[in-house]
This record gives C-alpha cells, structure tokens and sequence, in this order.
C-alpha cells in the first residue's frame, strides 16, 4: 500500500536538512497555515495534493501504478519594493527547486520525479510590505 505520509515527511526532512536552505534561515513547514509573517521569510510550507492509483498489474509482479502531487509554497518578502520581492523569491524557488531535483526519489519513497510546475501563488500589498508566494507542483510515479 502506499503511505503518502512517509512521501511527505521524507521530502519535509530532505528540505529541512538541506544546507544551502539551513544556512539561509528558512523556515520549512508541513500542513501548517499559510505563512502571513513577512518576518518569517523565506517560508517553504509542504501539503499533500492528489494521489491517482491505477490498479491494473504491471508486467505481473507490481500490482499498483499510482501518481502522487505534491505542492510547496514558497514565499519571500520585502520591506522595500516588489521587484526586490520578486527577486528575492525567484533565489529561494531556485534553491528549493535544487533541492528538490537533487534527490528525484525523496528519499527513496517514489520511483521518480514526472514533472514539476510552478505558477505564481498570491501577492500580498500592504504598508510597505510585499509577500510574494509562488506554487510548486510536484508530480511523482510510484508503484505499491
């Protein structure tokens, strides 16, 4: 059977521990309420999507095909302008996408990453504050 929770919280440590984002001072949360704190910058926040099984047998010994999204958000914010946002979020997406791409089976809990898309999120504008927030879908294959 297959345990989408042992997916995300193997893609949550994988975040979580590594050193380019450690170093950076993100903050790295699992199912928790949008960040609304622009003092909390960077913020990569990890939720289950989609999860589509196929039960016809593969070549007779693996019985499951299914495929799994996940979405991380990744946020930035400045205190001075949307185009330092904006730049400031485009490093923090490059550097999770890195991460993520460096390890194609997190953790050895799917077969392999099939796709990834990132689509702007929300921008939030108030009193000298912008948070921008950037969607990341990622689509992996597993067999169960």
């Amino acid at each position: 059977m297959i345990h989408v929770d042992s997916i995300t919280t193997a893609l949550f440590e994988i975040l979580q521990n590594d050193p380019v984002l450690v170093s950076s001072g993100y903050t790295i949360q699992e199912g928790e309420a949008l960040n609304r704190d622009i003092n909390q910058t960077p913020w990569v926040g990890l939720y289950y999507g989609s999860l589509t099984l196929d039960p016809h047998t593969l070549g007779g010994l693996i019985p499951w095909k299914a495929d799994l999204e996940l979405f991380l958000y990744v946020q930035e914010g400045s205190h001075r302008s949307g185009q330092e946002a904006t730049r400031l979020l485009s490093r923090a997406q490059s550097a999770v996408l890195q991460t993520v791409c460096g390890n194609r089976t997190i953790g050895g809990t799917v077969l392999s990453l099939s796709g990834l898309e990132v689509t702007p999120f929300q921008r939030d504008l108030s009193d000298n504050q912008w948070l921008f927030t950037n969607e990341i879908a990622i689509k992996a294959e597993l067999r169960g």
